[in-house]
């Protein structure tokens, strides 16, 4: 067998095990959101994403490990833009506190469209301690060191862009709170109102961008 050969065997296999992944994280996911993380098994899972229950534990270890699979790529991406914001940041590089403002919601409707249901979940676990005490210690911790990162470096940013002049002088604590609930909060009603309109997320961006223009009259210098 040549070497070119085990490569395309590689690859077939890896291009299989992500698409199983995948199917197993969509089905993980309808059942969660159908039947709430406390009531949902894995047998369900496995009966949805039509595979067996080991198959499933070939690639998560548990329930709680699926449930994080599907939470963290929306925190993991929103803390990537913020990264990237710090960086700009540390150069110097914005000329005002609208185009900080601006990237601030850009990120979170990037972050968004990526992985919708992530937050979905995400928002579902942050409202619900029950659900947080039944997870296994590890898995909170992965999911809160995630969570407190991104928070804490939405601060750090915000605190640094006082200091530069960009945004007025206010508790970045308080503003980061403020800018992280409104785009929660309108992503929650967009969700309330799902039921009732088909065109729900071309209204989430245009309301997120109302928002943005708000907070950027706000509290934006320059």
């Amino acid at each position: 067998m040549t070497e070119q050969h085990r490569e395309a065997i590689r690859q077939r296999r890896e291009r299989e095990r992500n698409r199983r992944i995948e199917d197993i994280l969509v089905a993980a996911r309808k059942v969660f959101f159908s039947k709430g993380y406390l009531k949902t098994t894995m047998d369900e899972i496995a009966l949805e994403a039509q595979v067996s229950k080991p198959t499933i534990y070939q690639y998560f270890k548990t329930k709680d490990e699926l449930y994080c699979a599907l939470m963290l790529p929306f925190l993991e991406e929103f803390g990537s833009h913020v990264e990237r914001m710090a960086g700009k940041l540390s150069r110097r590089t914005y000329k005002s506190g609208k185009a900080l403002v601006n990237d601030i919601f850009r990120a979170f409707w990037r972050s968004y469209e990526a992985c919708p249901d992530s937050l979905r979940v995400a928002n579902t676990f942050f409202q619900n301690t029950e659900l947080i005490e039944q997870l296994d210690e590890d898995t909170r911790k992965i999911i809160s060191s995630t969570g407190r990162h991104d928070f804490e470096l939405a601060r750090d940013v915000l605190t640094a862009a006082m200091d530069q002049g960009l945004i007025r002088k206010t508790n970045p604590y308080m503003l980061s709170d403020i800018i992280w609930g409104l785009m929660l909060g309108i992503t929650q009603v967009m969700d309330m109102k799902a039921t009732r309109s088909p065109h729900v997320e071309r209204h989430l961006k245009s309301t997120l961008a109302e928002a943005r223009r708000l907070v950027a009259d706000a509290v934006a210098l320059g």
